[in-house]
């Protein structure tokens, strides 16, 4: 007499394989959940793993945009460097002197020789200096209309309380052509020493 032992096994297999009613066994739609129990939180931590890198590296392109914005500094004048270096004409800081003096106030002077090396008229202004506490000194030196190729050297002199510190001074240029451009900046001092007398 047969054993039903083997019988049984077959059905059971079989029973497995039997599509249930919406056309799935039940052995796919185990393997099919598995699958998405495992396969999502792989893909939501690989996609975490990317921004995370992307986060801490960035591509080539930001990293050097960062660098050229935050990485340069403005640029202080010192005796032999030119005040607009955005102008086609030399605006060239010749001397700077602040002088020690007994009194409560110390004489500053800059000297700047500009000259028109461009083919319009042309005018350079020192206008209000600005101290490292936040006072500031007005005043107005300017070397008035220059003619192309036109040279001019000016002086221009602040009394300033005794032992402030210069930082800044305003500028101003005028381009003279059909219309007159205007260029303002305030350009930071690099240290000047102080001379006794």
């Amino acid at each position: 007499m047969p054993s039903d032992s083997g019988a049984d096994g077959d059905g059971d297999d079989a029973d497995a394989d039997v599509a249930s009613d919406n056309g799935l066994s039940k052995r796919t739609l185990v393997r099919l959940l598995v699958g998405f129990g495992i396969g999502i939180p792989i893909l939501v931590e690989g996609l975490t793993f990317l921004g995370l890198l992307h986060d801490q590296f960035g591509s080539g392109e930001d990293a050097e945009s960062t660098a050229t914005t935050t990485d340069t500094p403005e640029r202080a004048v010192d005796v032999g460097d030119d005040f607009l270096p955005e102008t086609d004409r030399e605006e060239t800081l010749q001397s700077a002197v602040l002088r020690e003096r007994s009194g409560d106030r110390w004489p500053l002077s800059l000297t700047v020789d500009v000259h028109n090396t461009g083919n319009t008229d042309y005018e350079f202004q020192l206008l209000t200096l600005h101290l490292d506490d936040g006072r500031t000194v007005g005043g107005r030196t300017s070397t008035d209309r220059l003619a192309p190729g036109e040279r001019r050297t000016i002086t221009a002199e602040w009394s300033i309380p005794a032992g402030a510190t210069p930082r800044a001074v305003d500028t101003v240029a005028l381009v003279y052509g059909d219309d007159v451009e205007t260029i303002e900046r305030r350009a930071d001092l690099a240290k000047i020493p102080v001379r006794g007398g």
